[in-house]
């Protein structure tokens, strides 16, 4: 089905408005967050986080390939609290896939995390991946495993009413003669409350992303360019009260968009769009969720590869699909236990229209995550 004309993208968001959900897909044990609390000013912590994956893509389709990642993260930590404001952390990440002698990644963790009210900036390692809420057409919630380190600066603004992050991830620096290009990620995830009642309440999402390759001191051929991602949606969400198993109805609906203003050397198609719709069920850690895709064109460099218009890599690296339709059926279980210890399963068919193809995602992610006080703190 081709979406040529941006009438048919507003008349999709429109028609969706009439789908409902029960609740919304919950990533909280896959986000990362360095909390700064007024009771921990002039505390030492060591803490540990360490996380088990299996991750299980078994794609049938040129789009996206099909493997499996399976192995563990571990990040061990230093805080200190300077005051009720301020956290410094000093650490380091390691991960290590089964069925591979050596670790896949290492490196240091450094951040410092400023925070007042609403308000904090964090300067080092952020707190990236699934902690920005971003939809998946944009961002790959698979980057808490290959790439869940970021690395620059961040804005943030929490309250009750409006959720505002704003970030910087510097992906890659180069040196004279260097043979890659410079690229960084920016982005904008943006939720406001517009209207709260008893009867319902109105949420407006905006979402931005933008991907830079570039520099001047390289060799790299290509030229520069950067490439445009964003998202504009709304929520309507009705409260249930009385009803045990049923916290809320609440319809959530996206127009999706690519653009880039220079050639796009990589990719045959300059500006793209989408619509992604929700409908689930959840009942306490169980959750049912269907899920629709449409995309024309759609191309978005640090989302998730079956949604895309373009392969990205392995064996099909350059193939193309104008037109991508797409249906998800999302079975998924999430636990948290005493002690800090969560386990999150999915298991993901998804049904590929323009191929039809019937493909799956299976996934098993334990965390742990804990720190220890090192020092006692002084009363004021």
């Amino acid at each position: 089905m081709k979406m040529k004309k941006s009438f048919v993208l507003i008349y999709a968001f429109c028609q969706c408005a009439f789908l409902y959900t029960f609740g919304q897909l919950d990533n909280e044990i896959f986000s990362d967050k360095y909390p700064v609390q007024e009771s921990d000013s002039g505390a030492i912590k060591f803490g540990f986080d360490v996380s088990g994956y299996f991750w299980n893509n078994e794609y049938a389709t040129d789009i996206a390939a099909g493997y499996t990642l399976f192995g563990y993260q571990f990040k061990p930590y230093f805080s200190y609290f300077p005051s009720e404001r301020i956290r410094l952390d000093l650490g380091g990440f390691f991960m290590k896939d089964f069925g591979d002698s050596s670790f896949t990644d290492i490196r240091p963790i450094l951040t410092i995390k400023y925070k007042r009210k609403n308000f904090a900036f964090l300067f080092g390692t952020i707190e990236g991946a699934a902690s920005h809420r971003l939809i998946e057409p944009l961002y790959y919630l698979q980057r808490v495993v290959n790439r869940r380190i970021e690395d620059g600066f961040q804005f943030k603004w929490t309250s009750d009413r409006l959720f505002l992050d704003v970030w910087l991830d510097w992906v890659n620096m180069i040196r004279f003669g260097d043979p890659q290009q410079e690229e960084f990620n920016v982005g904008l995830s943006f939720n406001y409350l517009v209207y709260d009642s008893r009867n319902f309440k109105l949420e407006l999402p905006v979402q931005f992303l933008a991907n830079h390759l570039g520099g001047e001191i390289d060799t790299n051929p290509n030229p520069s360019i950067t490439y445009f991602n964003a998202a504009l949606g709304f929520s309507l969400i009705f409260p249930m009260p009385g009803i045990t198993w049923l916290d809320e109805i609440r319809t959530d609906n996206y127009c999706a968009d690519y653009f880039t203003g220079e050639d796009p050397f990589e990719f045959p198609f300059g500006e793209g769009q989408g619509f992604f719709a929700k409908v689930s069920g959840k009942y306490k850690g169980f959750e049912l969720m269907l899920s629709y895709w449409n995309g024309h064109r759609f191309i978005a460099p640090q989302g998730t590869p079956i949604y895309q218009s373009v392969a990205w890599d392995y064996s099909s690296s350059g193939y193309t699909e104008e037109d991508r339709e797409l249906l998800f059926l999302r079975i998924m279980y999430e636990q948290k236990f005493k002690g800090g210890l969560s386990l999150a399963f999915r298991f993901e068919p998804v049904y590929d229209f323009g191929n039809s193809n019937l493909d799956h995602m299976e996934v098993l992610f334990l965390r742990y995550n804990t720190d220890f006080l090192l020092n006692k703190r002084k009363r004021k």
